[in-house]
């Protein structure tokens, strides 16, 4: 049993750093789930219960991850504690994270 510890420690230490914060926000009409990767580089969103992932893309200022939802294009921004979705080439729509 003792030299099971060293590996049960290992074990309990990793999935200690593998906890991801899930953001919930209302959009507008919109309610959305938000899981960011472990790298940043995507993010899976649930909106109004359709799943989809978004990929990290260039921006000026925050971090603006983009992804297709059947045929319209959904952006996710991010700036600090903000946050703002957009359809296609629309209005942001400023979320209101819970």
């Amino acid at each position: 049993m003792k030299k099971f510890l060293p590996l049960i420690a290992i074990g309990l230490a990793l999935s200690a750093c593998e906890k991801t914060e899930v953001i919930n926000a209302t959009c507008g009409d919109y309610n959305v789930e938000i899981l960011m990767s472990e790298d940043g580089e995507k993010l899976n969103a649930v909106i109004n219960g359709d799943s989809m992932t978004l990929d990290i893309a260039m921006s000026a200022s925050g971090a603006r991850y983009v992804g297709n939802l059947n045929d319209t294009v959904v952006t996710l921004w991010n700036k600090g504690q903000d946050w703002s979705l957009f359809f296609n080439d629309g209005e942001a729509i400023v979320c209101e994270v819970k």
